[in-house]
């Protein structure tokens, strides 16, 4: 194997099984020679990657995507690159390549490593991103406000990156993406890693309150005993409740719920879809079992479909989903998402995603493939 890849692969593992850099089947990596480039392939999790996670691509074909134009609507504009990036294939499988690799190609380094760190988007999803990020990392880095993923995002950061490197003479080394992440570049794994730990010494210098103790433990509720009856969206159930002292701070009532109550970036849209379902506490198990059946219902209506996150006051979070493993996945995202919020108050508080970006997520082919892949 070469060198390099196995390199990649075990900076890909490290990343990928540390929850704080990357939750779920978040992240992508790349390795790029003259030639080549070795990128995650999606739907793939970097904790457990091997060489058959990634796909080798010709950077020459990739360069198409670059100079061509494509359609206007924008259905039709990702297909049509889908199948630009599919040309590139040189690697044997089925495998597709990150969404994200015409963005791998333009970053002017060996290796490459995009994660979520819990910390970095407590900073990149809150009123205060752009301002905090160019304190504490001036000119070193690139800040990208939100735009929407695939080819539109690509021609942004190609059109900043190529700014950046006229006026730096240099291309940068972490590029900082508004309720999303950050890409962080070097020509070697060490430097990348070294990149990450200053990243992350900078934001806890701006961090005052810790986080409430991580002392998640599961509770019952009726609702989890008639979620069948509540919640007729799957075939075959699961449903789990998880309370900590974290999930406590914004179960505590309304109010508090309503700083955790959308998404703030694409990878919470695909695990736990875009908007998520307060419950208030009853005494009595009909009241609660009534009021939680009339609150879902409703929930359908306006958004047709069910939620898959319920908080119920006081006590906790109720993850539902069609197998063990996405309610685990469920369960991660939202206590991630409630991280986020808790963290972004040292930023100004939490930004969410608005409602056209959350549409545009929902609707893209990309990310239905990658919630596809998560549940396989």
């Amino acid at each position: 194997m070469n060198q390099n890849l196995t390199e990649l692969i075990e900076a890909s593992r490290f990343y990928g099984k540390d929850k704080t850099f990357v939750i779920a089947g978040g992240g992508n990596t790349s390795f790029k020679d003259d030639d080549h480039i070795w990128v995650k392939a999606s739907g793939v999790a970097l904790e457990t990657i091997d060489e058959s996670g990634f796909v080798s691509l010709s950077r020459a074909k990739l360069k198409v995507v670059s100079s061509k134009i494509y359609s206007q609507e924008s259905v039709q504009r990702e297909a049509e690159v889908k199948a630009d990036l599919a040309n590139a294939i040189v690697s044997e499988g089925n495998n597709r390549p990150s969404v994200e690799t015409s963005m791998h190609e333009i970053i002017d380094y060996q290796f490459v490593i995009h994660t979520h760190p819990t910390k970095v988007n407590a900073l990149m999803c809150s009123t205060n991103a752009e301002s905090v990020c160019r304190e504490l990392f001036g000119d070193q880095s690139l800040f990208i406000p939100y735009t929407d993923p695939g080819y539109i995002l690509f021609k942004k950061v190609e059109t900043e990156i190529g700014l950046f490197t006229a006026k730096f003479r240099k291309a940068p080394q972490m590029i900082f993406l508004e309720n999303h992440g950050v890409f962080v570049a070097a020509n070697s794994v060490s430097e990348i890693n070294d990149l990450y730990s200053a990243i992350i010494e900078k934001i806890n210098q701006k961090i005052k309150e810790a986080l409430p103790a991580d002392d998640s433990k599961s509770f019952k509720s009726p609702i989890i005993d008639k979620i069948q009856d509540l919640h007729p969206g799957f075939k075959t159930f699961a449903a789990m409740g998880i309370e900590s002292g974290l999930i406590h701070h914004f179960a505590k009532d309304h109010i508090t719920f309503s700083k955790a109550a959308t998404a703030f970036t694409p990878d919470d849209i695909v695990y736990c879809k875009a908007h998520y379902l307060f419950l208030p506490a009853f005494k009595g198990k009909n009241e609660q079992l009534e009021s939680a059946k009339k609150l879902i219902d409703g929930y359908f209506r306006s958004y047709g479909y069910l939620p898959k996150v319920l908080v119920l006051e006081g006590h906790g979070v109720i993850a539902v989903e069609d197998s063990l493993k996405s309610v685990l996945n469920v369960l991660e995202v939202y206590s991630n998402i409630l991280k986020i919020s808790f963290l972004s108050e040292n930023f100004g508080g939490p930004k969410f995603m608005t409602r056209s970006q959350i549409e545009f997520i929902d609707n893209w082919e990309v990310e239905n493939y990658r919630r596809k892949m998560a549940k396989s």
